[in-house]
């Protein structure tokens, strides 16, 4: 009896050990970086602040399209949610209910992520950041797609809508709606035309105007690579 009493202390106090050391390290830990390993781990994944948002039950396959940005499959990336950074992250990015979604780690159901709590995000190579709307600026809060950075950014509020239409039955698509957007310091401009293009530029828009005509970058065909390609060339005249 007492051999078994001294067993038990002998483990109390090794488990007690254990924890305080475990206790030190996370609070030592800032900012926490969580690798695809720690996320997934068995013995944090219940506790991980990955999963705290709720249930993403889908949409009905009667639609056409889906509501996803450019697929609908999982893919990996790497999101900072709730001040951590989560990397290697099975994950989509709804765009009709701008949120971010997980696999949940049980495997087969998903979690939409609280999205006040993500600030950025990166999923097919493309960086998100939330951005919130602020009074004269023409940004509505969300997640924004970094597509151009330099002395400028172009930034491009990508959304999805449900379209109705009734031939002999009612019909509903996804459709997409992107936002384009020039940043110039802490000013914002919604950029609708070719013409709105080049009045942000102005200082140089003649010289912009003659690249575009000289590469033949038309700007119907393709307002995002236009006013890429146009803003990165108005940069390389300003350095």
């Amino acid at each position: 009896m007492v051999k078994h009493t001294i067993l038990l202390v002998f483990f109390a106090a090794l488990l007690m050990s254990v924890k305080a050391q475990n206790n030190l390290t996370a609070s030592a830990a800032s900012p926490v970086i969580v690798n695809a390993g720690d996320v997934y781990n068995p013995f944090i994944e219940r506790q991980s602040r990955l999963y705290n948002g709720i249930e993403h039950l889908g949409y009905s396959i009667r639609i056409k399209g889906h509501a996803y940005f450019l697929q609908k499959e999982l893919a990996r990336g790497t999101i900072v949610y709730d001040e951590l950074v989560f990397t290697n992250v099975p994950m989509l990015y709804d765009l009709f209910k701008g949120q971010v979604v997980v696999n949940h780690f049980n495997g087969f159901s998903k979690v939409a992520l609280i999205s006040a709590k993500v600030k950025e995000f990166t999923i097919h190579n493309h960086h998100f950041i939330r951005l919130d709307s602020s009074t004269g600026s023409p940004l509505i809060t969300g997640f924004y797609d970094e597509v151009y950075t330099g002395r400028s950014k172009v930034l491009v509020k990508r959304e999805k809508f449900i379209e109705e239409t009734i031939k002999d039955e009612l019909e509903r698509e996804f459709i997409s709606l992107d936002m384009i957007f020039i940043q110039q310091g802490d000013t914002y401009y919604h950029i609708r035309n070719k013409k709105g293009l080049l009045a942000v530029l102005k200082d140089k828009a003649p010289a912009v105007k003659q690249y575009l005509r000289k590469n033949r970058i038309k700007y119907r065909k393709g307002p995002e690579n236009a006013i890429v390609k146009a803003t990165a060339y108005y940069d390389s005249l300003n350095k």
